[in-house]
């Protein structure tokens, strides 16, 4: 896969070069305070997240994938698409950064990236999200993302809010 570029970022598949930057912002208890699984806890956590997605990306054909920021090289965070699971089906868009780069507009950016990656080159017709209720910074990136509120579910014992993108007849 090519690099996905924007203004100020590129997405690309991981590669365990990147572990170190990675468990930088995977191992911090403040940026992943709303996933499912929390913090990593070790270097090898992350090495098996990056593993899994070098393989997701190999089998499907995308994944979640490196961000980095064009300025200065940076690995800054994540963003890209994974099957969701919890009971909910779809492909599903996520994203983290680091805290030094929150608020910056980079999960919007690279969020609209993944979403026409994921509407043009793999031709899919439908993506969903799902987020804690009080992570409200990550609802205003969904809906700048044009996604809408679908309902509100528990998942993995969390009240969650779900969202979908459906694409649109001119995209």
């Amino acid at each position: 896969m090519q690099p996905l570029t924007t203004g100020r970022l590129a997405l690309r598949p991981f590669t365990h070069d990147d572990v170190e930057a990675a468990f930088g912002f995977f191992g911090d208890p403040d940026v992943m305070r709303f996933s499912l699984n929390g913090p990593h806890a070790s270097r090898k956590t992350t090495e098996d997240f990056i593993q899994a997605n070098i393989n997701r990306q190999d089998r499907l054909g995308f994944s979640i994938w490196a961000v980095i920021e064009h300025l200065n090289g940076d690995l800054v965070g994540m963003s890209g698409l994974a099957e969701f699971g919890h009971g909910v089906p779809g492909i599903e868009l996520a994203y983290r950064l680091r805290r030094d780069r929150w608020g910056k507009g980079y999960a919007t950016e690279s969020g609209r990236a993944a979403v026409d990656h994921a509407f043009g080159h793999l031709g899919l017709d439908r993506l969903i999200a799902a987020v804690e209720r009080e992570n409200t910074p990550s609802v205003h990136v969904l809906e700048k993302c044009g996604f809408t509120f679908v309902e509100d579910r528990e998942i993995a014992g969390k009240d969650a809010l779900v969202y979908e993108r459906i694409k649109s007849e001119n995209e």
